[in-house]
């Protein structure tokens, strides 16, 4: 990790004195916050600029010197999000209510950062560093996120990011082999366009952003108490994906700028979600004739100018998608075979996934046939084959309706039964799994109570207000014990979180449940990560063939 030459000049406050430090380009003035109980103030420093606005469809750039004080008070814009419509995946108006309530302001000049310190940390030296980078299907999704209880009561210092998305989420793209169901998304362009025209390495917009953020930590986070060779980096759903993607990405960097990585709802080597797009010059094509940029001597250029609202709106009207490209750079191609020869970053994994991550992901009204054959396509199951996979979900008398089916049936096979856990572990890296399986649905209007423990129900227990939000005692302990079990990781990685590593002496006794154990309500429990696995045999023919899908769309 690069070396830290920016001093703390003050982690304190007082009523009359705002928080401020000194950062690489300048100083920036917060704001302080009290939590019940907690033993410490807490310092914020919100919407600090890691970058200078940056040019549509180029690479980020640190920010320049200022002069003056920074007001760090509040967050920034989110960058541009996307709620686009599919045939099969959720509802836009589910994803508004669940994570985009209130709306947050959006702008193109996006790129800051936030930082929740302990005003007193009870440690002489720098203190660990958590990282979170947000989710949202690389559609939307922001940092915004306030993180003041880890800075609080786990005596951590705690990051968020904004980077510029506006992809599409590999879940929503089932059968990219075949390219189906693309039609049927709206997903706009600034976080990954795909021009012939802009050099490969440079086309993946959102993690170029998120590592300059990885950056500006190594270089400044001293300035606020934190250690920088003390970070982890977390992520979920489409920032689990970055996650993995920089994993492999930083393999061969002797000092990463991570020392350990959290993994929630998501990764990007193993099954379905380890195909990339091979390209995009086609939707490019389309879009710039769409935004009246096809015979521009410039396209580039002309696509630049163009406004945000000009581009959206032909992407909604026309359905024209991008997704994140391998470039061997970002994206390394042959995922899988990256992990099982243990080219990736050896560092410290804690990864879990939620219960019944489909129901908040495949849409309540879907059509089943237009499921299966996105998702099993012909060319990779036979027809005898998917049927004998529906009729083993269809004979469990939990799953009653053609949703219930749909969603148990995406939870296993794109999310719980990824064998990344497994794979980690058997290349000696330190790997602990867990297995969300607490409710929210307390939390919801009730007309949410269809979506079970669903896609994204950790985070919402994880970053409510602990002073206002109505918590269940259930809830309330789940809450602090998982708080605290990723702070104690983030603290010694090689540790743990509080239960034995996969693989380790207790195996199959190696993986955590949060929440209820079957019908029993709980707080933490071991369980035998067989019988959560129960149905992964189903798709264990599959993996290799996916893994031979993966290599192929990076050559």
């Amino acid at each position: 990790m690069r070396a830290q030459n920016v001093l703390l000049i003050s982690v304190g406050a007082s009523a009359t004195a705002p928080p401020t430090a000194t950062i690489s380009s300048g100083l920036v003035q917060g704001a302080s916050t009290i939590l019940p109980s907690a033993a410490s103030t807490v310092n914020k420093f919100l919407g600090i600029p890691y970058a200078i606005p940056p040019r549509r469809f180029s690479l980020p750039e640190p920010p320049a010197p200022w002069t003056e004080p920074f007001n760090a008070t509040g967050f920034g814009p989110a960058c541009l999000q996307s709620f686009g419509i599919s045939e099969l995946g959720p509802r836009p108006e589910l994803l508004q209510e669940l994570f985009n309530n209130p709306p947050p302001p959006e702008s193109e000049d996006c790129l800051s950062i936030n930082v929740f310190a302990p005003a007193s940390p009870s440690a002489s030296a720098g203190l660990a560093v958590l990282v979170f980078i947000p989710g949202g299907g690389w559609q939307l999704g922001h940092g915004r996120s306030d993180l003041s209880a880890f800075a609080a009561y786990e005596n951590i210092i705690a990051v968020t990011l904004n980077y510029r998305t506006n992809g599409i989420h590999p879940s929503l793209v089932p059968s990219p082999l075949l390219h189906q169901l693309v039609s049927g998304l709206t997903n706009v362009v600034f976080g990954f366009p795909s021009s012939p025209d802009i050099p490969l390495p440079e086309r993946n917009l959102g993690l170029h952003d998120q590592r300059l953020a990885l950056s500006w930590i190594q270089e400044n986070i001293a300035s606020f108490g934190g250690d920088p060779s003390k970070v982890t980096i977390w992520g979920e759903s489409a920032g689990s994906l970055s996650v993995d993607n920089h994993l492999k990405a930083y393999a061969d960097d002797p000092s990463p700028p991570f020392r350990a990585a959290v993994m929630s709802s998501g990764q990007t080597s193993f099954g379905l979600l380890a195909i990339p797009s091979a390209g995009g010059v086609e939707a490019w094509a389309g879009l710039s004739a769409a935004a009246g940029c096809g015979n521009a001597t410039d396209g580039v250029q002309c696509m630049r100018d163009a406004s945000a609202e000009t581009l959206l709106s032909a992407m909604r009207d026309h359905r024209i998608s991008f997704t994140p490209q391998v470039d061997n750079l970002t994206v390394p191609g042959r995922p899988g075979e990256l992990w099982k020869n243990g080219q990736v970053a050896k560092v410290p994994i804690l990864t879990g996934t939620v219960a019944e991550e489909g129901r908040g992901l495949v849409n309540d009204r879907v059509n089943m046939t237009a499921f299966l054959d996105a998702y099993f396509p012909p060319l990779l199951v036979p027809e005898e084959a998917r049927e004998a996979i529906v009729s083993v979900y269809r004979s469990d008398p939990k799953l009653a309706t053609d949703f219930d089916v749909a969603a148990a049936i995406y939870t296993d096979f794109l999310w719980s039964c990824s064998i990344l856990a497994a794979t980690a572990a058997s290349n000696n890296i330190s790997t602990w799994r867990y297995h969300f399986n607490a409710s929210v649905l307390n939390l919801l209007p009730d007309e949410y109570a269809w979506l079970g423990k669903f896609h994204g129900s950790d985070l919402i227990l994880l970053f409510s207000d602990p002073e206002t939000t109505p918590y269940t005692p259930q809830s309330y302990a789940v809450y602090e014990y998982f708080r605290g079990a990723i702070a104690r990781f983030v603290k010694n990685p090689f540790a743990g979180p509080g239960w034995p590593a996969v693989g380790s002496a207790y195996a199959p006794l190696d993986t955590a449940v949060l929440g209820d154990v079957g019908n029993v309500p709980g707080v933490m429990a071991l369980a035998d990560v067989s019988a959560i696995d129960q149905r992964c045999r189903l798709y264990e023919e599959f993996w290799p063939l996916l893994e031979v899908g993966s290599s192929s769309a990076a050559e």
